[in-house]
């Protein structure tokens, strides 16, 4: 059979298009076999007490702390984007103080955290808000900005609510692990409740490098990204302890398409009053 030429010239024929369409099949067989998708791996039950361990240890290292950062707050969480310095002082297990300022050093917004009880306050409209912790989300703009800063803070502090061995999943990747730890079974949920928290948590010091809150569909509800580690050192008159805390924290809240920015000029751990 004469070859055919095509219309740029080429000289084909039955057996080459034949020998083309086989080279082909294989490229894309072959590209198939190296796209296997691999399945989660767990960890073993020591590895996974060791990384809670180290967890742990860093958390109640930190006895207090105080940072002074720029807050950075765009999208919907406000109705108009705001960079403002802010002041934190944290006092274990569960004492914390914020205060906001405004562009000209009055104060903006003042948070009070003692136990599972917060005061947010808002001089210029001189409005005081009270009540549990678990419903400052909805205290307004302010107490989404609020929310969104104090778990920023959480990942700074290494706190890892609700870890138990018995209930958590700890899985290996290829940088690090993850943690899933399901929320209380007690607790009353709802579509926009979070009923999952996922940590990652990076190989060789067990930071926190990434959290994200899961509703029952698994869909994200708010996330937390960790950058720019540096060295502290503490001491006790147990032990002394070298750790690695963010200086730059974003917060997105994905169901307002809003977030908060935490960039840290100063930190102070466990320093005496």
């Amino acid at each position: 059979m004469p070859e055919a030429k095509s219309e740029y010239g080429w000289r084909t024929s039955p057996r080459r298009l034949c020998l083309f369409s086989l080279f082909i099949a294989c490229v894309l067989l072959h590209g198939c076999a190296t796209v296997a998708i691999h399945p989660e791996q767990t960890v073993s039950q020591k590895k996974a007490q060791e990384i809670l361990a180290a967890l742990r240890a860093k958390e109640s290292n930190i006895r207090n702390l105080k940072g002074l950062f720029q807050a950075s707050i765009a999208g919907s969480i406000l109705p108009i984007s705001k960079t403002l310095p802010g002041v934190v002082f944290y006092t274990r297990p569960n004492s914390i103080r914020l205060k906001g300022f405004t562009p000209v050093g009055g104060t903006f917004f003042q948070f009070l955290r003692e136990g599972d009880v917060y005061r947010l306050m808002m001089p210029a409209s001189g409005r005081l808000t009270t009540g549990n912790i678990q419903e400052l989300g909805r205290a307004g703009d302010i107490g989404r900005v609020v929310e969104l800063s104090l778990r920023a803070i959480d990942a700074v502090l290494g706190i890892i609510s609700g870890a138990n061995l018995a209930t958590m999943d700890v899985y290996e990747e290829e940088e690090g692990f993850r943690l899933d730890i399901p929320a209380s079974t007690d607790q009353r949920i709802e579509e926009s409740d979070v009923t999952l928290t996922r940590y990652w948590v990076e190989k060789q010091r067990y930071d926190i490098v990434r959290v994200e809150y899961k509703n029952q569909e698994h869909e994200t509800l708010m996330s937390i990204a960790c950058r720019d580690f540096r060295m502290f050192s503490t001491s006790s008159e147990l032990s002394e302890a070298t750790m690695y805390l963010p200086f730059h924290l974003k917060a997105e809240d994905d169901r307002l398409s809003g977030s908060v920015t935490l960039l840290f000029q100063e930190l102070a751990i466990n320093e005496e009053s």
